[in-house]
């Protein structure tokens, strides 16, 4: 009989990291927070809020990153290290899918509208509401493979790195979401809040 293993690790620590640093606020229940820290290149000190959910019986899962305390210009940088380190760290966030038995659907969402917050040269990133509301929807596979003959053996197994078990995923799909209409302005310090503004980032398709 073929079963899935599913690794359910919900209470990795996160209530006591999150009440102190006050953002799962913004994920509605019955979500799943995660408060991501970590750096980049001369950007020091982001935080990405990701909301989300995981369907383990539909082995489907879906997420929302929210960045703050963002360089402006390395919009698209911090996303892609979130949603990366998402892809990297899913079997911790939502369960293990053997490659050989299924693989799973992952959605991410990010704003092409949405709320920017600027305070003191850095930006904070929400989703955009009501007539706001526009947002790329992103759709990946994800699954392991235990490099078990048999089951899951291909070449990253034996004779390329990482030379064993591993993770795959691939991009499925980009959709436009939402009717929002927003103006495509530069962030200045002059006016510190938007409330709908165009997102500084990549085309919702356009990858590296």
């Amino acid at each position: 009989m073929k079963k899935i293993y599913l690794l359910l690790l919900i209470t990795l620590g996160f209530d006591g990291h999150h009440k102190v640093l006050g953002q799962c606020e913004i994920c509605p229940q019955p979500n799943l927070c995660y408060v991501l820290s970590f750096d980049l290149p001369d950007c020091p000190g982001i935080q990405a809020t990701i909301c989300y959910t995981c369907a383990v019986t539909h082995l489907e899962a879906y997420f929302e990153i929210n960045l703050r305390n963002v360089c402006n210009g390395m919009e698209d940088e911090a996303y892609e290290y979130a949603r990366n380190w998402v892809l990297s760290n899913f079997a911790l966030l939502c369960g293990n899918t053997p490659c050989h038995i299924r693989r799973t659907l992952i959605t991410f969402v990010r704003p092409i509208c949405g709320r920017v917050e600027y305070v003191n040269g850095r930006i904070n990133i929400y989703q955009g509401e009501g007539g706001c509301y526009k947002q790329c929807r992103e759709v990946w596979e994800w699954c392991w493979c235990n490099c078990i003959p048999g089951q899951c053996w291909e070449p990253k197994c034996y004779e390329q790195p990482p030379y064993g078990p591993h993770i795959n995923w691939r991009i499925l799909s980009f959709q436009i979401e939402g009717t929002g209409t927003c103006d495509k302005i530069n962030y200045n310090q002059e006016q510190k809040n938007y409330e709908c503004v165009w997102i500084n980032w990549r085309e919702c398709g356009q990858l590296r």
